[in-house]
């Protein structure tokens, strides 16, 4: 393809080689430490993935989710057969492929060894690990998002109309799979249109090119709002188009921030972003930093990326609550520096530390690389499982529709039936009211040690509960509990 098109040697395509089969081996080993999917993955992808599989497109594109993940899911299930398992193919498959424009703007940017760091880091990092192996849309979008990064780079620099087409390609793309990839063209368009406004003939040859693109960009998606089409719920929908929405009536509307609370929010979301980032590479990103700018090395494309990563924090300051995957195009980005940063200091070893040459380049990078790895194979929803296991047992005791009231969604997902989601706080006395007042068929709820030990004994006796099931799971006395709620009888089984 015409954007892989770039200078490499024969040490890059060792580089690549080995990054891909330590990708492998790390992927392959976290899914098998996966014991339950995301409730993302469960509630808004496989969802309307089953939409797509059912031929049911313009009730799919109609749903409050972007569309491209979970048609893509939906395709390979035709093959495998199996939603969740397609889910994860995708993430593990979008994700090793993302080791690509990683280390091609690492490469193009900094050189060969920086990319090696950097793409390193960038595969043991314990969040995108996870996220890789889950279903859930992050692999994709990483891919799309550093692949239109690499093409604004190449733009930015050579001016070649095809850099700017492919960038626009990719930013689409990663736009049908979450918003945060406009970002790319946001901040491309103000940096050319700056550059354009200094006078240059350069810059405002890239400023006219980009201009074009998105004029015919957006009038190719004005399309899909004519009537007859998707119409305007096609945007006014999805979950993404609500949290924008969302962010900008908080700060524009109903309740300008004041200073303090900004710099609150920016504290906040600066140590959620350090804390995602994990702490050990954070120092090499800013000695690569201040060597930049202490040597003068810091070139144009490099001040372009830090303004990508300084706004790629800066829109999550009015939400807060936002999952930390959104954190993950700038973490990476970051990572660009922190790659640089640790081959610098590899070389300064290399040249003070004579001694003990190849003794001490082993112990950084067990430092470095072991803090991480720590985290990224730690088993994922291990102390869950037991909602999983109550589920699929759920799905083969009952075959008419039911209603599950449960502290964890998931449960019904297992069982393939509708939930009703148990309050945080709520007293069992409180629950049992909701259960009843919305026709709930069963009660799912787990014991922590004695935390509800006997709590719903009370109801048993007055014949509003019955005690199905008994599932001990894990090695923390962890117990799921199974009521029906007067309507549905089926066999009384005490442990599964």
């Amino acid at each position: 393809m015409t954007f892989l098109a770039t200078s490499f040697a024969q040490e890059d395509a060792r580089n690549l080689i080995l990054l891909l089969v330590i990708g492998l081996v790390l992927r392959f080993y976290a899914f098998s430490q996966i014991y339950m999917i995301a409730i993302d993955g469960a509630f808004q992808y496989i969802s309307v993935a089953k939409l797509f599989y059912q031929g049911a497109y313009l009730e799919a594109l109609r749903q409050p989710q972007l569309p491209l993940y979970p048609f893509l899911i939906s395709i390979v299930t035709h093959i495998t057969g199996n939603f969740e398992l397609s889910g994860q193919m995708i993430s593990m498959v979008f994700s090793l492929l993302a080791i690509f424009p990683l280390y091609m703007i690492a490469q193009f940017l900094f050189g060969s060894k920086t990319g090696f760091w950097a793409t390193l880091l960038y595969l043991v990092n314990p969040l995108m690990l996870h996220c890789s192996v889950d279903v859930l849309k992050e692999g994709l979008l990483i891919f799309l998002f550093f692949s239109s990064v690499y093409c604004s780079l190449r733009f930015l620099r050579e001016g070649q109309g095809r850099w700017l087409i492919w960038t626009v390609v990719f930013t689409a793309a990663g736009a049908l799979v979450s918003m945060i990839a406009l970002v790319v063209v946001v901040v491309m368009g103000g940096w050319v249109a700056y550059s354009a406004m200094r006078g240059r003939e350069k810059e405002r040859k890239l400023f006219y090119r980009y201009r074009w693109s998105v004029i015919i960009v957006a009038g190719m998606m004005m399309l899909f709002f004519l009537p007859g089409l998707l119409g305007g719920d096609f945007l006014s929908t999805k979950k993404p188009y609500k949290v924008v929405e969302g962010m900008f009536y908080r700060w524009f509307v109903s309740e300008w921030p004041s200073l303090p609370q900004i710099g609150e929010r920016l504290l906040y979301v600066l140590d959620r972003f350090i804390e995602k980032t994990y702490y050990v590479s954070l120092p090499f990103a800013i000695f690569g930093l201040v060597w930049k700018l202490k040597t003068r090395e810091f070139i144009t494309e490099e001040r372009y990326l830090a303004i990508l990563i300084c706004v790629l924090i800066v829109i999550f300051f009015p939400n807060l609550y936002a999952s930390g995957r959104y954190h993950l195009p700038a973490i990476f980005l970051l990572y660009l520096l922190a790659g640089f940063g640790f081959a610098k200091i590899l070389e300064l070893i290399d040249i003070w530390f004579t001694k003990y040459r190849r003794l001490a380049p082993i112990i950084l990078v067990i430092i470095l690389f072991g803090s991480m790895v720590s985290f990224s194979l730690r088993p994922q929803r291990l102390d869950k499982v037991g909602y999983k296991e109550v589920g699929l047992w759920l799905r083969k005791q009952t075959s008419a529709p039911s209603l599950i009231l449960a502290d964890d969604p998931r449960v019904a997902y297992y069982a393939e039936r509708e939930y009703i989601m148990i309050p945080s706080g709520a007293t069992p006395e409180e629950i049992v009211k909701k259960g009843m007042a919305e026709g709930a068929d069963y009660l799912v709820i787990e014991e922590r040690k004695s935390e509800i030990s006997g709590a719903f004994a009370a109801f048993e006796k007055k014949g509003v509960l019955k005690l199905v099931l008994r599932h001990p799971y894990g090695r923390k006395g962890m117990v799921v509990y199974v009521y029906t709620m007067k309507k549905t009888k089926i066999p009384s089984q005490k442990v599964l």
